[in-house]
C-alpha cells in the first residue's frame, strides 16, 4: 500500500499543478482533469488543516486530560 504524501507534498503538487494550469499550453480535456485532481488534494489538505486545528485547540491539564484552550483576558 502506498504512503500518504505529505501535506507538504500536497501543497507542492498544487503548486505545479496551478503553473500547468496557468501557462495554457494544456488542452481543455486535460485542464479539466488537472483541476480535478487539484480539488481532490484541496480537500485532502482542507481536512488536515481542520484536524489539526482542532489538535491545536486542545491542551493537556495537570491530570492529562484534553480540555478546549479558551484564552481569558
Amino acid at each position: 500500500m502506498a504512503k500518504e504524501k505529505s501535506f507538504e507534498d500536497k501543497i507542492k503538487q498544487l503548486e505545479e499543478i496551478i503553473g500547468v494550469l496557468e501557462s495554457g499550453d494544456v488542452s481543455l480535456d486535460d485542464s479539466i482533469k488537472k483541476y480535478t485532481e487539484a480539488m481532490k488534494l484541496v480537500k485532502k489538505c482542507d481536512s488536515e488543516l481542520k484536524g489539526i486545528e482542532t489538535k491545536v485547540n486542545k491542551i493537556v491539564t495537570e491530570n492529562g486530560a484534553l480540555e478546549d484552550f479558551e484564552i481569558s483576558e
